[in-house]
């Protein structure tokens, strides 16, 4: 009964995360999956697999209602999206295969790190970024590319990655979140394409079948609340409650 809460508390902060930062949720999944995997034992040898493989899937539902309700709010900027969906979508294939082929031990330390780049990223405001801009319009679809890969070997949206990049094309950091919420369904989308074209037993041995189901319908009333903050937040309190709820994730990997 004590992991129906849990999974409660985590597809709601998730759903929240997903709407308001347009992250798809998984920074919040696969963190909160991994702990409960570690606590109760289960999916032993993989259990930081089993967390990203059922973000993914959640990220889809998640995902989807963030995103209608972006849409519905006019916020979308579908050109950039019709843009990168390819390139993203064949970084999920990298993605996904190095999930089958690497242990669970070294993914962690991989998570870890990477969390803490874009942690540190985000504190210093984007200063490489920013000074380097023009660079970076240049290998837009390089970019996205290495986007999707990351992103769906760490279970998340990838507006982690996307909103950071977005925010300096189109100078928006709302419709930003909301393009990088319809990107990171892409990626969840690809991503779950590859899982069953490499693997199809992933969703039958190494998904959170139960998460999934309470997961699910918190994440999307999550989703609702987040949308309806994001309104009400102005741009610079956005960007805080972004670096910050990296920070804390980084330090919470690290000390697992």
């Amino acid at each position: 009964m004590e992991l129906i809460y849990i999974y409660i508390i985590i597809g709601l902060i998730g759903g929240i995360t997903a709407g308001m930062l347009g992250l798809g949720g998984g920074i919040i999944f696969v963190p909160g999956l991994l702990l409960v995997h570690k606590f109760t034992g289960q999916f032993d040898g993989y259990q930081l697999q089993a967390a990203v493989y059922t973000s993914i899937v959640c990220i889809i539902f998640a995902g989807s209602s963030s995103a209608y309700f972006h849409f519905r709010n006019n916020l979308i900027n579908f050109k950039l999206v019709r843009g990168y969906a390819l390139v993203v979508s064949l970084g999920c294939l990298s993605g996904i295969f190095i999930l089958e082929q690497i242990s669970s031990e070294s993914l962690e330390i991989i998570y870890s790190i990477i969390l803490v780049i874009l942690a540190l990223l985000l504190i210093s405001d984007a200063k490489i970024i920013k000074s380097n801009i023009s660079i970076l319009r240049s290998i837009g679809q390089f970019y996205f590319l290495i986007n999707g890969m990351i992103s769906s070997l760490m279970g998340i949206g990838g507006g982690t990655l996307s909103v950071p990049y977005i925010s300096f094309l189109i100078n928006d950091i709302k419709k930003s979140i909301a393009t990088a919420s319809v990107i990171g369904l892409i990626i969840a989308g690809a991503s779950m394409l590859f899982m069953f074209l490499i693997n199809s037993d992933i969703f039958i041995s190494k998904i959170n079948h139960l998460s999934l189901l309470i997961i699910i319908p918190a994440s999307i009333a999550g989703s609702y609340i987040g949308v309806s903050m994001l309104n009400k937040i102005d741009s610079e309190k956005v960007k805080i409650i972004f670096s910050t709820l990296l920070i804390f994730i980084a330090i919470y990997v690290f000390i697992d």
